[in-house]
């Protein structure tokens, strides 16, 4: 009948209160993320537009300037934090489980790579894919382990890395809306999302609340640790960058198969180059 077509349009309850069906739901989402997709191309065409009338100059908008600032600053303040050399605090942490772990067990039987992420966080998204390559690369020789801290653009609370609510346009494009974890299990349950999300068979701890381990690596969202079996750290990196730090790993085991010399320092040939400063190495 008509009418039944206009009445199931909306589903009212026992009380008599009326509210949208799941479809209406799911439909109002899928339009803000079109919506959010719509926003970002028109915001890269108007760029491109402008390049184009200016070839040669790089023009930057105040709000490109201000996040390549932070870019920076983030990953320059991570790298102060756990030179390459020094001992890693031991910290007691959580598996997807919610049970305590302690992160030195990632490294007692083999060295570790250690890498902060959170569901919300673009760079984490981004490098998500080449870490579980690595991953799979290394398997016999590291031991990869993500640090699931505190989500970088929540929905309900300024974002840790700036003044304000900060929900990227990326994420309204992909549909993750991440409140503050105000529980472990909330922040366990993002985790497990986060693994389901891209398939990931790579090991996941769960920061503590008090978030010890995101301020023991740096305050930042997506640093990276490599770790010798001794605890002391080997390289860091500010921001992860999977093709440097596989070139790290590579040396770092290849040093470990080297005799010392009398000396005591491993030698291996010429060390390996890295550029771009992302990170520090250590020279013994």
């Amino acid at each position: 009948m008509p009418s039944s077509r206009l009445t199931s349009a909306v589903i009212r309850s026992q009380s008599g209160t009326s509210f949208p069906p799941p479809f209406l739901c799911g439909l109002g989402a899928c339009l803000r993320r079109a919506l959010a997709a719509l926003r970002w191309l028109g915001s890269k065409a108007r760029r491109s537009v402008r390049r184009l009338g200016l070839p040669g100059v790089q023009k930057a908008n105040p709000w490109t300037i201000w996040y390549n600032e932070l870019y920076r600053s983030l990953g320059g303040h991570a790298l102060q934090f756990g030179q390459p050399g020094e001992r890693m605090p031991e910290l007691i942490l959580h598996d997807l489980e919610g049970n305590h772990q302690h992160l030195s067990r990632c490294w007692d039987k083999q060295p570790a790579l250690l890498v902060t992420m959170s569901l919300s966080c673009g760079q984490t998204r981004r490098h998500v894919q080449a870490l579980r390559r690595l991953s799979q690369r290394f398997e016999q020789n590291i031991n990869t382990v993500i640090i699931y801290v505190k989500e970088s653009h929540p929905i309900d609370a300024a974002s840790p890395y700036a003044d304000r609510i900060w929900v990227t346009t990326k994420n309204e494009i992909a549909g993750i809306r991440c409140a503050q974890p105000r529980t472990i299990e909330e922040r366990v349950a993002l985790a497990q999302q986060l693994k389901r999300r891209f398939r990931l068979s790579t090991s996941i701890l769960i920061d503590a609340l008090d978030d010890r381990a995101w301020r023991a690596f740096g305050s930042a969202p997506n640093v990276a640790l490599l770790v010798r079996r001794d605890g002391r750290i080997a390289i860091r990196q500010g921001w992860f960058e999977p093709h440097e730090m596989s070139r790290a790993i590579t040396a770092l085991l290849q040093n470990s198969l080297s005799p010392p010399t009398s000396e005591g320092h491993i030698t291996s040939g010429e060390e390996p180059r890295f550029g771009g400063g992302v990170f520090l190495k250590e020279f013994e």
